[in-house]
């Protein structure tokens, strides 16, 4: 397969080596990550259980006072219970009045144990939970610069990735948007090399399979775009250092 153009050998081979330095950039760019996680993964263990202590003792704390209220609502109803009392006519009345008198004393009692018992949990949550917290800052605060210096690191290589990014684009927009389709649809093809310098002995730069002599002519001369008739990749003019000519033997 062959098509008419200008020489582009050179274009898409250029092309070809920043599309391998932009893999390899992306994926130093990636290798950062698992370090970054390894190092400030256990601060972040000790601040997750700061926080779910933290949690806990905000959901005691609702229960406290929860159980404050009712005791209080319970009290507020022995009181007028009480002042009942002083208007009851029969026996039976003071009975019934006294039974819900115990009843409620019973239960503030409860409520008013249970209300101590959250409270000491409260303490001795709020302490662990300082003890986890001042953990995790001291875990944070040493592992502090090794973090900074693995994001500076990631920040160059982003770097660099982006600078080959903007020279991709400028290289494509080189090259024949009909060549750089063929390209680009044989570097997303998964093949490990789109473009081969075709070898000093006309054999495809990739397969190593020989091209017809027609076909090696006008790859030296008119550089066509030439697909390999064996694996399909681009074939372009051979290397110049394997074109050098050996310089004849002086005579002796």
């Amino acid at each position: 397969m062959t098509a008419d153009a200008d020489p582009i050998s050179s274009r898409l081979q250029d092309l070809q080596t920043i599309d391998s330095r932009i893999r390899q950039a992306r994926e130093r760019v990636a290798s950062f990550d698992p370090p970054l996680r390894e190092v400030v993964e256990s601060a972040e263990e000790l601040a997750a259980e700061a926080d779910a202590t933290a949690k806990r003792v905000q959901d005691l704390r609702l229960e406290e006072r929860r159980l404050c209220r009712s005791a209080e609502d319970k009290r507020a109803r022995m009181s007028r219970l009480e002042d009942r009392l002083d208007n009851v006519r029969t026996v039976q009345q003071e009975e019934a009045v006294q039974t819900e008198l115990g009843m409620l004393r019973r239960v503030v009692d409860s409520e008013e144990q249970d209300v101590v018992n959250l409270l000491d949990q409260i303490e001795r949550l709020g302490e662990r939970m300082e003890a986890q917290q001042s953990a995790s800052e001291e875990a944070r605060a040493a592992v502090e610069p090794r973090r900074k210096e693995l994001l500076a690191e990631r920040a160059a290589a982003q770097s660099e990735l982006d600078a080959l990014a903007q020279r991709r684009e400028e290289a494509a927009s080189a090259v024949d948007p009909r060549f750089r389709r063929v390209y680009e649809n044989l570097a997303r093809g998964g093949r490990r090399a789109a473009v081969a310098p075709m070898t000093e002995d006309g054999a495809c730069g990739a397969c190593f399979s020989v091209i017809p002599l027609q076909l090696q002519n006008e790859i030296r001369t008119t550089a066509p775009l030439v697909l390999c008739e064996a694996c399909g990749i681009i074939v372009t003019v051979p290397d110049a250092a394997e074109e050098e000519p050996e310089q004849d033997a002086e005579p002796r």
